[in-house]
């Protein structure tokens, strides 16, 4: 899955995600079943045969692009499945852009973002899910975390793309997490437990939303790292501001090595 975390502060929009993909292959599981026949009353064991065909994490890649920049002045982290049609979400989007662009359209305020990415998406996922009616309707394919401002004020958006297209707005001083929630989600619980400890957001510097972004993300791939199943957070951490007079702005990026001799 992955951990995109934004938060909303008075200087800006920290938004933050880690860089771990997860690949999943189809696995066939095979058994033996015991059938009693209905004419002799006896039990007859009948295989190894295939009773089941699972979805199961195969390997982990430490270097996706899930947080990036959107038409200049908004932010995207990316979560779900990584690729759709044979393309990543941060190609699927650069291509989006690229065609605004083109176009001359001009894109305001992240209502307006969120409306052009949604049924982009969506018309990939049609094209590559080929029985998607028979998904369940809250079924996510990929999602997005979509952040930016709409006149002075800050808002998230996060957008659910599967069967339906879903939308939940968030404005205001606060944070939003998305993808593998659970981690911060008991220490969320914990707050509630005891309101004295709960994060004084609307009183955070950008180091202090750059700090507390880092801290959900790296708490949760610990916590995973002790864990019986293959991480799925993890890698380093991109981390990006966005404010209303310098648009998208880069504050950690992970770097992307040369090949030592050139090319091939």
């Amino acid at each position: 899955m992955t951990l995109i975390v934004t938060l909303r502060i008075p200087d800006g929009i920290v938004i933050a995600g880690d860089s771990l993909s997860t690949s999943m292959a189809q696995v066939k599981v095979q058994g033996q079943l015991g059938i009693k026949c209905p004419e002799c009353g006896h039990e007859h064991t009948v295989g190894p045969m295939d009773v089941a065909q699972v979805s199961m994490p195969s390997t982990t890649f430490s270097f996706a692009q899930k947080v990036f920049p959107f038409m200049g002045n908004f932010g995207i982290g990316t979560f779900g499945h990584s690729l759709l049609l044979g393309k990543t979400m941060h190609f699927a989007l650069r291509e989006l852009e690229k065609l605004l662009i083109a176009d001359g359209e001009k894109v305001d305020g992240v209502q307006q973002v969120s409306d052009r990415i949604g049924p982009y998406v969506h018309d990939m996922v049609v094209k590559q899910i080929t029985d998607l009616e028979n998904a369940p309707d809250d079924w996510l394919a990929v999602g997005f975390c979509i952040v930016g401002y709409d006149g002075s004020e800050a808002k998230t958006n996060v957008l659910s793309v599967g069967k339906e297209i879903r939308t939940k707005s968030f404005t205001g001083a606060g944070c939003t997490r998305s993808g593998w929630p659970h981690v911060v989600d008991a220490i969320w619980q914990l707050y509630k437990q005891r309101p004295e400890d709960q994060a004084a957001y609307e009183s955070f510097s950008l180091q202090d939303a750059i700090d507390y972004a880092k801290f959900l993300i790296v708490t949760t791939s610990s916590y995973q790292q002790f864990s019986r199943t293959i991480p799925s957070v993890g890698g380093k951490i991109d981390i990006a501001l966005v404010t209303p007079f310098d648009g998208f702005k880069w504050i950690e990026q992970k770097p992307l090595a040369k090949i030592i001799g050139g090319s091939q």
